[in-house]
């Protein structure tokens, strides 16, 4: 493993020439810290708006065809935005910015070229603050043509190590996005710097990836949830996987190329810097008399309730069901079943361009006269996590009695044989009795 820290700086660490200089300290304090991931700038104040959003009203409102005058109000506020990192003029990234919106691409295409603008000019600003490197994505990631879901092609690993691989000035990267086999840039899904960070850790066999952020960790539930909720000093990979899916801030696929080498991800905020924020390792030492280390929830889920007489005897009903979903292209989350009733979770979002009439047709004829099915929408997922769940007898009853008592009604739930994560489904409008009520049970 190469004395590398790969450092990734949120859009909320971006925003001023205060942070330029606390970037500049940062990489400064350590020599090991070579690589600097970048996001586009976020938000100022609770009122405002990311960089990335602004940049995504642009691309529709050229696309749009609207007058020169309301595009250039929109790209004066994002040059703006760049403006308040340095004291130099950036006509040039005006000029760039220009360019990038007139380009004649199809509209996906055209959507994540302007989006990936946020990532690019914001590297190419801070390279030239801090005196370092930039370098392009397009000689380290090779991506498939998924725009706004690309996903990351195996030659990149040896494009990062050739490009990257034994560095001795500060290079600055720009996160969230790659280029597909013919030259087109295509963006990874939101919160998709992470991943920039990670595969790039990986590939080079980093000491370290720190993800530096506005948080001082990863905290045991959501701020906007629980009051003053405690942060998590150390989680495994698999622990982190299970929060972050629900939600917790680390794009959830970003795991897993450190967890493959084993390369230890430092969660930990860029204002608070130096201190230590959560370590996310190969394995930790728990407490057997706190088995759970943190409770997540995430809103927008619905499903799709199949009640049949026997339904549980027939052979392949399951991948019948299935099929109807993977034939419209919709993810499906979890199937918990019992006798004579199976039941489809997936999120709202996956819905949004599909009748869902059809769907709960296409069920009933792929499963024959008999079957009932009833949609349910405003559902949330509720996990509670913790390696020293596995074993722990009676958590599970202890679980639904607190959910119970609060007042809660579950749903579903979804477990896996190595019992680290149960999964309650609950209504939405319960989410916050919920969280709050396991907290205070098992994490004030």
């Amino acid at each position: 493993m190469e004395n590398l820290i790969v450092c990734k700086f949120g859009g909320s660490s971006i925003i001023s020439k205060a942070d330029v200089e606390r970037i500049r300290k940062i990489s400064d304090d350590d020599s090991a810290r070579k690589i600097l991931v970048v996001s586009a700038p976020g938000k100022r104040n609770n009122n405002d708006k990311k960089v990335t959003d602004l940049l995504i009203a642009l691309a529709e409102d050229t696309r749009a065809c609207i007058d020169d005058l309301e595009t250039r109000t929109r790209a004066n506020e994002i040059i703006t935005r760049y403006q308040a990192l340095t004291s130099k003029t950036l006509a040039y990234i005006e000029e760039e910015l220009q360019q990038r919106i007139k380009l004649g691409l199809p509209s996906d295409a055209y959507l994540d070229s302007v989006k990936a603008f946020g990532e690019e000019a914001c590297a190419k600003v801070l390279a030239e603050a801090l005196n370092a490197e930039y370098v392009d994505p397009q000689e380290l990631f090779l991506v498939t043509p998924d725009f706004s879901g690309a996903a990351i092609l195996p030659p990149s690993e040896k494009m990062i190590q050739r490009r990257l691989k034994g560095i001795e000035k500060l290079c600055v990267v720009p996160g969230f996005y790659g280029y597909t086999e013919n030259g087109t840039i295509a963006t990874f899904s939101r919160g998709g710097s992470d991943l920039t960070g990670a595969y790039i850790a990986a590939a080079l066999d980093a000491r370290m990836y720190e993800n530096f952020s506005d948080i001082p960790g990863i905290l045991a539930a959501d701020p906007r949830i629980v009051r003053n909720p405690k942060k998590i000093e150390k989680l495994t990979f698999k622990e982190m996987r299970d929060l972050a899916y629900l939600g917790s801030k680390l794009h959830p696929e970003a795991i897993s190329p450190c967890a493959k080498k084993g390369i230890p991800i430092h969660i930990r905020e860029t204002a608070g810097y130096p201190a230590r924020g959560t370590y996310v390792v190969q394995e930790r030492m728990s407490d057997p008399n706190q088995p759970i280390v943190g409770v997540a929830y995430q809103g927008g889920f619905c499903s799709f309730d199949i009640l049949k007489f026997g339904v549980n005897e027939e052979v392949g009903v399951l991948r019948r069901i299935l099929q109807v979903f993977e034939d419209k292209n919709i993810s499906v989350e979890y199937v918990p079943s019992a006798i004579d009733d199976i039941s489809v979770i997936v999120r709202d979002d996956e819905l949004k361009k599909h009748d869902i009439g059809m769907i709960v047709g296409r069920i009933q004829s792929a499963l024959g006269c008999g079957t009932d099915v009833n949609f349910k929408e405003h559902l949330g997922c509720l996990a509670v996590a913790g390696k020293a769940l596995r074993g722990h007898r009676g958590i599970s009853a202890s679980i639904q009695s607190t959910l119970a008592d609060a007042g809660v009604n579950i749903i579903f739930i979804s477990q896996g044989s190595e019992e680290r994560c149960i999964i309650y489904g609950i209504n939405g409008s319960d989410h916050k009795k919920a969280v709050n009520a396991i907290y205070d049970k098992y994490l004030r």
